[in-house]
């Protein structure tokens, strides 16, 4: 990395091209697999396992894998999870064209598919304050976080006009060499490691892998910071389940619109996570805590509101400002975790409150499912707005996640090596 005042250095440049066309192929191969199950006569039986393979395993594995992570092998977890994802997008038409694509094979390698980002994620997320100034961590998540939306809405445009012109299939071999692309562009990252400060005499933790995993909770829990973060993530996403879940059940029974609509929607959840990121490119953020808080607090009086009113205007608005407020949360909760973790813990804490985010969203569509089948899609909508400002009020009174500054978080990192 050299001496020059910008996050587009040499090594960041190839983990965001890996990360978008990365990216870009997750998408692809999720949609692809969903119409791959439809068109192929697997229903919604299908689509239900696809669904729950996608985000479970990613929350159950990563705590379980992170512990093997060292400083210096984060790169090669990034490129073997590429690969097999690359070899599962091999596998699947080669299957098919030979007349073999059972649902139980399918849900199996997409279980894997899935599992394998429980390694990319952590790793890719840790590996940006090794290659980045840090004055610079802020300004790097954004970028990413802000691009990520709009790449993903787009490979979600291309994947559809890709399934209808040469089928399902098809596509997912057009996946294949995306994976390889990412794969490879990781590779290409070079970075200093924690082994060659150890040569120094610099700090080096030991243990066995219990010992690692058991760490990573207790960081987490003990980390005057992260816990109440971690706590706050749980009714983030139980607040945002019922939106989720019921955003278009919404739309089509209490606003008696159709999916040009959610269309009109998804585009401007992407444009506002766009507008929030790149103003987090620009803008110098000291108590991230705060903003992360304010963030929850604002998309739940959106959800509040739009839920409670039928009206179209606000459910735009209401998707405007969820896209928003998704950059001005997960910019301010990686940072949090790359300046007040150590290096070599990062993977596993990321990997816990990632655990305790991911599990509420199935959790509480579930039960944003049934309770609209009692009081409608809107309350329930409404509710779960109510859930993240109550909660963010007790965050913001009882903790002390939103004072918190820059050198409260470079203490707390300091204060954890020594656990």
């Amino acid at each position: 990395m050299d001496g020059t005042n910008t996050v587009w250095q040499k090594n960041f440049t190839f983990l965001f091209y890996s990360k978008m066309v990365k990216i870009t192929a997750d998408t692809l191969a999720f949609n692809t697999i969903l119409w791959f199950l439809i068109l192929d006569g697997k229903g919604a039986l299908g689509t239900a396992f696809l669904i729950a393979v996608t985000f479970l395993p990613q929350a159950v594995i990563g705590p379980i894998i992170t512990p093997l992570m060292n400083t210096a092998a984060l790169k090669f977890w990034m490129f073997f999870s590429d690969l097999t994802r690359a070899f599962i997008m091999l596998v699947i038409p080669i299957c098919y064209f030979n007349g073999f694509s059972p649902l139980w094979f399918i849900i199996l390698l997409m279980l894997i598919h899935s599992a394998t980002g429980a390694s990319y994620d952590p790793a890719s997320v840790s590996i940006i304050p090794k290659i980045v100034k840090e004055d610079l961590i802020q300004k790097a998540n954004a970028v990413i976080q802000s691009s990520g939306q709009i790449v993903k809405l787009a490979a979600v445009t291309l994947c559809g006009a890709m399934i209808v012109v040469i089928g399902a299939a098809y596509t997912m071999l057009i996946i294949l060499p995306l994976y390889m692309m990412s794969a490879f562009l990781v590779l290409l990252i070079t970075y200093h490691t924690k082994a060659e400060e150890a040569k120094a005499g610099g700090p080096k933790q030991q243990g066995t892998y219990l010992k690692k995993l058991k760490r990573g909770f207790a960081l987490v829990r003990q980390h005057h910071i992260l816990f109440p973060l971690a706590v706050y993530c749980i009714f983030l996403n139980i607040g945002s389940a019922p939106w989720e879940a019921l955003a278009a059940v919404y739309i089509a029974e209490d606003l008696n619109e159709g999916p040009m609509v959610h269309s009109i929607m998804r585009i401007l959840t992407a444009a506002g996570a766009f507008l929030m990121g790149y103003i987090l490119t620009k803008v110098k953020v000291n108590r991230y805590g705060l903003l992360f808080v304010a963030a929850g607090m604002v998309e739940g009086a959106a959800f509040f509101l739009t839920g409670m009113n039928s009206i179209l205007l606000l459910v735009f608005l209401a998707a405007f400002t969820l896209g928003a407020t998704i950059s001005a949360i997960n910019v301010p909760e990686h940072t949090i975790i790359q300046i007040s973790v150590d290096d070599d813990d990062q993977p596993q804490v990321f990997a816990v409150i990632r655990t305790i985010s991911y599990v509420m969203i199935p959790l509480g569509a579930l039960i944003s499912g049934y309770a609209a089948e009692i009081f409608g899609a809107g309350k329930v909508i409404a509710f779960g707005g109510l859930v993240e400002i109550l909660a963010g009020i007790g965050v913001l009174t009882f903790t002390k996640l939103c004072r918190s500054q820059r050198s409260d978080l470079i203490r707390e990192k300091e204060g954890s090596v020594k656990m």
